[in-house]
């Protein structure tokens, strides 16, 4: 009799134990939820976050309701003239009962704790083991570049990864409906997102699975890309550029230009690729995972677009671990890394004899997350300030619909507004 969580690979759980473990991940996300809320939360309140962004999309969300579709203040355009995040548009109705800023990043830690119920069945699936999978779901919620958007600042991305592990969860049972349906899902986070669900028709190909698991995400993601880039963002940029195609410097000006640059510059375009600052950036990023314990499964494939773009780019905030633009490459490392731990139990055991690997790498991979805290955690963010009373005193005398000037760290507090 194996103890429960240890199920013998290829079976599932029966009805008992998996009630249990429905429980105890339901325990686990909700406390996960609660824990890494009080802590966003508890910034917003002592003015301590970098509110750009997040005063950026409460203003949008706000404006939105007050009749004027997501402006951006900070480009003086759509929102959605410069990234197609048409996921935040979602959040309208509750913002709408609850419009305050600690409602929209409850609901932000809320959809990064979501994602780890796909990750969790994706691990169960593969590695036949309920513990195995709590711990890897453990580790990836903890991950740097996961757990430090809870704090960091709301964004678009932190609430569609649940829809793109969905999507791969139903890929791997042969679900194809809702493997579309989540794709398609996915596609509504950012204008690079349709480019990670193409990469599913390269791995079904690889795979040689039936040509609609090939041919329907090579047609979402392109469809999407094509509406995104040629129909719906060009006129709301108001005649101006699509700012991040900027953000290659020297390699060129556009995706096409970059291609151009890799075949007539090749030293140029490696020597970017692998300058000191993006291995050090890619030490930091796959420490947690024993850097190579990725790269053991063909899964690893999903991290190509968003991981080549960062490291391409000018724009070293693409590179910064606890911001939000590695939050794909992180979901689809783990991914990779489940596979992975497959293979080497599967070693280990024709080599040592039975035992819980994949229960042990699963734990070694959450201390290792759990470890790298320093990188995303600044404890001084959580200490109130001098000056708190003071901005918290100057704040309640502001109208609720006055212009104001107020410092970065304090903008979210006073976006629902026209003028700040």
């Amino acid at each position: 009799m194996l103890p429960p969580g240890m199920e013998r690979t290829g079976t599932q759980p029966n009805k008992v134990t998996d009630a249990i473990w429905k429980r105890r991940v339901a325990l686990f996300l909700a406390g996960y939820t609660l824990l890494f809320f009080w802590l966003a939360y508890r910034k917003f309140a002592l003015f301590t976050d970098n509110s750009a962004d997040t005063s950026i999309i409460t203003h949008g969300i706000w404006a939105t309701l007050h009749g004027q579709l997501f402006p951006d203040y900070t480009l003086e355009m759509c929102y959605f003239g410069d990234h197609a995040s048409y996921v935040l548009l979602t959040l309208l109705p509750i913002y709408w009962l609850v419009p305050t800023v600690p409602m929209l990043l409850f609901l932000q830690s809320l959809f990064i704790a979501a994602s780890g119920i796909p990750m969790f069945l994706i691990a169960r699936r593969i590695l036949a083991n309920s513990w195995a999978a709590l711990y890897i779901m453990a580790a990836f919620l903890l991950f740097p570049t996961v757990v430090s958007q809870h704090v960091n600042t709301i964004h678009d991305t932190q609430f569609i990864i649940v829809f793109l592990l969905w999507a791969f969860y139903f890929y791997h049972i042969e679900r194809f409906g809702l493997f579309v349906l989540f794709a398609a899902l996915s596609c509504l986070g950012k204008e690079n997102v349709p480019l990670t669900v193409m990469v599913f028709g390269i791995y079904a190909l690889l795979q040689r699975r039936h040509w609609k698991w090939v041919v329907t995400p090579l047609v979402v993601g392109a469809a999407a890309m094509i509406a995104v880039f040629k129909l719906i963002m060009p006129p709301l940029r108001a005649g101006k550029p699509y700012r991040s195609f900027g953000y290659f410097g020297a390699l060129g000006k556009s995706p096409g230009e970059v291609l151009e640059t890799l075949l007539t510059k090749p030293g140029m375009f490696f020597g970017t690729l692998f300058s000191a600052d993006r291995i050090l950036f890619l030490i930091q990023l796959l420490q947690p995972l024993v850097i190579i314990l990725p790269f053991f499964s063909l899964a690893v494939i999903f991290v190509a677009p968003d991981l080549l773009v960062n490291l391409l780019v000018e724009n070293s905030s693409l590179r910064a671990i606890p911001w939000h633009y590695n939050l794909t490459v992180a979901a689809f490392l783990f991914v990779a890394v489940i596979f992975s731990i497959q293979k080497v139990a599967g070693w280990l055991e024709s080599r040592q004899g039975k035992a819980p690997y994949a229960v042990g790498i699963g734990v070694l991979l959450l201390c290792l997350s759990a470890s790298q805290w320093v990188l995303w955690l600044n404890p001084n963010d959580y200490r109130q300030s001098p000056q708190y009373e003071a901005l918290q005193g100057a704040l309640a005398m502001v109208p609720g619909t006055a212009s104001v000037l107020v410092p970065q760290t304090m903008l979210a507090n006073v976006a629902n507004r026209w003028n700040f």
